[in-house]
């Protein structure tokens, strides 16, 4: 299928069934053709915050969310009868499903390519994820910096999004659904290929959701470790501290002189925190 981004290129495809791109509704290609193959155009350029397919009298309109290195999910919008497909959505999605519509040889085929390849998309993206989860976990060993658990909540909020939009996107090429019911034999076997595709990659993210929660969990201990210890440090010395600063008649008769400064304000506080750290070890079983 010939693939055109242009009035005229589109023009010049005659009867040819073909496949129009745009970025926007401003695009004159949209105008185009809505008009030369009959497809109710998208009334605006609202971004979908799902995947949607609704089929009815031979036109398809098919919303897919393409998840994105971006922290984002990138629309894929296709509008598509027996006489053509258009495809609008940001250049970096348009790129990711152009060579499957080239490779069709009718629109059918083409819708069931797209999915493919966004199915695939998702995959390339959950691969960069793995790899920076491994990283993380090559890094979490002790206490991490309060940036890194910053990123580490917001990727963990990126692959819930994922995971939502690809068990979504799942769902819609189950063969009970409305899109599967229409198509002949041969794409209902790639369309359940999509469908396992999408499965899988909703498998992938809970489970990377999951590995980066633990090491939020764990990190989150490693705080609270630190603090305690540092509050346990500071006990003694605050009692000694408000103990010795009391205006008594007898500690300010008795206390004047260099060595009753040296052992109860350096000596006694060192003494009482050395204490209280060896017993809260035992009492926590640390070696």
């Amino acid at each position: 299928m010939q693939v055109v981004d242009t009035v005229a290129a589109l023009e010049a495809l005659g009867d040819t069934p073909g496949c129009a791109v745009a970025r926007d509704l401003q695009d004159p290609v949209v105008e185009a053709a809505v008009r030369t193959w009959g497809i109710p155009g998208p009334r605006t350029d609202e971004i979908a915050r799902r995947p949607f397919a609704h089929l009815t009298g031979g036109r398809l309109e098919l919303v897919l969310l393409l998840p994105d290195h971006a922290a984002q999910h990138l629309t894929v919008r296709i509008h598509a009868t027996a006489a053509g497909v258009l495809v609008m959505g940001a250049p970096e999605a348009l790129e990711a499903v152009r060579a499957e519509a080239t490779a069709a040889d009718g629109v059918r085929e083409a819708v069931v390519g797209m999915l493919l390849a966004v199915a695939r998309g998702g995959e390339e993206v959950l691969d960069g994820f793995e790899d920076e989860s491994e990283q993380f976990e090559d890094r979490a060993d002790g206490y991490a910096a309060s940036a890194q658990r910053r990123l580490l909540g917001r990727r963990r909020a990126e692959l819930f999004r994922i995971q939502e939009a690809q068990a979504a996107m799942h769902r819609l090429c189950l063969p009970e659904e409305q899109l599967s019911q229409e198509l002949p034999k041969e794409l209902r076997h790639r369309l359940r290929r999509a469908a396992v595709e999408f499965e899988a990659n909703g498998s992938a993210a809970a489970r990377l959701h999951t590995v980066l929660g633990d090491l939020l969990a764990e990190q989150g201990a490693v705080v609270n470790e630190r603090l305690t210890l540092v509050a346990t440090i500071f006990l003694p010395l605050t009692l000694a501290t408000g103990f010795f600063g009391m205006n008594f008649a007898w500690m300010q008769e008795r206390t004047g002189s260099a060595g009753a400064f040296v052992l109860l304000g350096i000596v006694l506080p060192t003494l009482a925190t050395v204490i209280t750290l060896v017993v809260v070890r035992r009492l926590t079983g640390s070696r």
